[in-house]
């Protein structure tokens, strides 16, 4: 049932991502382009991403 649900969302999340990138807004496409490149290897060490992700989740999580 989990991977289930795992798939609809990720099948959500592209179809969204693609209807985003073809809306014809370019700061869309600007801002995925530095999304899809800060993942990429080397670009920021992997020890900073665990951190932003650490804070993220706090930040996301600060109400709770």
């Amino acid at each position: 049932m989990k991977s289930s649900k795992v798939a609809k969302t990720r099948k959500y999340r592209l179809d969204m991502n693609e209807k985003i990138l073809n809306s014809g807004f370019n700061d869309f496409k600007r801002f995925f382009s530095l999304d899809n490149k800060a993942y990429l290897e080397g670009a920021i060490p992997v020890k900073y991403k665990e951190l932003m992700g650490l804070v993220g989740s706090m930040v996301l999580r600060c109400n709770e």
